[in-house]
């Protein structure tokens, strides 16, 4: 019994590894010979000069932002020490 089992399941994995034979006249391999162009509308408008305004405000809003954060952290770890000793 052990034995069927085991060619059953090298049977079953030479299949998997090797692939079914292919049928005839089906090329899977083959592409479509038409294209279809993309149809609808953009989704995004190209960006302009009061959006690009926009994005540079919030860069340095965020760097300000994050720069503030970083001196209350440092501050507060010393605040710490001097409390501590």
């Amino acid at each position: 019994m052990p034995v069927t089992r085991l060619l059953l399941g090298l049977l079953l994995s030479a299949l998997v590894v090797l692939g079914a034979a292919p049928m005839a006249g089906a090329d899977p391999l083959a592409q479509p010979t038409e294209t279809v162009a993309p149809t609808g509308p953009t989704l995004e408008p190209a960006p302009t000069e009061d959006d690009a305004a926009r994005s540079k405000n919030k860069l340095v809003i965020g760097l300000t932002a994050a720069v503030l954060l970083g001196i209350v952290i440092y501050g507060n770890r010393v605040r710490a020490k001097r409390r501590k000793s």
